[in-house]
């Protein structure tokens, strides 16, 4: 474990498509537990938890799938990514039950000298405290563009939208302490993770 007795934890952020869970991957390579925000979001809001009750409650059935009662995350979208209210509605049901389980992730790993967690919403969020180091991934915006065209089929409109309702990349990379640029190929990401990787193994 690090000097402290706890693990040092690397909070991964970046907009959207800008390929923190493609670092995510690369760490997970190196044998360091990785944990994804956006996961936890998936389970808490699939299983029957108390934030899946409390999105339903606010939401509506519009948004709670039929038979399991699952939250439709798409439908879902479509209300947050259009009304600046609902979206922190949404967020300040979320985010504490995010926080409290990725804590409780990263307390599984006492052994671990390092962990890390993919947030998206990192800054947006307030949580920067919550972690040792941040690294943000950033993207050529065209780059960015054209890989939410094709893996999640949005038009122009509806990406704007997206990047919007987040911080941008240049504000994100300013308030970090690495950055890491996922514009170029796979092994060139790699490569300037695995530099990231060597400093920090001296530090803890």
């Amino acid at each position: 474990m690090s000097k402290n007795g706890h693990p040092y934890v690397i909070g991964i952020t970046g907009t959207i498509a800008s390929g923190k869970s493609a670092v995510g991957k690369i760490l997970v390579a190196h044998g360091i537990p990785v944990f994804d925000s956006d996961l936890i979001v998936h389970d808490l809001l699939t299983q029957n938890t108390s934030t899946r009750k409390a999105v339903a409650d606010r939401f509506g059935s519009s948004v709670v799938k039929e038979g399991d009662g699952a939250i439709d995350r798409a439908a879902l979208g479509q209300i947050v990514f259009t009304d600046a209210t609902a979206r922190r509605d949404l967020e300040a049901i979320v985010h504490p039950a995010v926080i409290m389980e990725c804590r409780r992730r990263v307390q599984k790993h006492p052994k671990n000298n390092i962990v890390a967690v993919l947030a998206p919403l990192l800054f947006e969020a307030g949580l920067k405290s919550e972690y040792n180091e941040i690294w943000t991934v950033i993207t050529n915006s065209e780059i960015l563009k054209e890989r939410l065209r094709l893996r999640d089929q949005l038009s122009d409109s509806e990406i704007d939208r997206r990047l919007a309702a987040q911080w941008s990349q240049d504000k994100k990379a300013s308030l970090s302490d690495m950055v890491i640029d996922n514009s170029g190929t796979p092994a060139n990401t790699a490569k300037q993770v695995d530099v990231l990787l060597e400093k920090l193994k001296l530090r803890t």
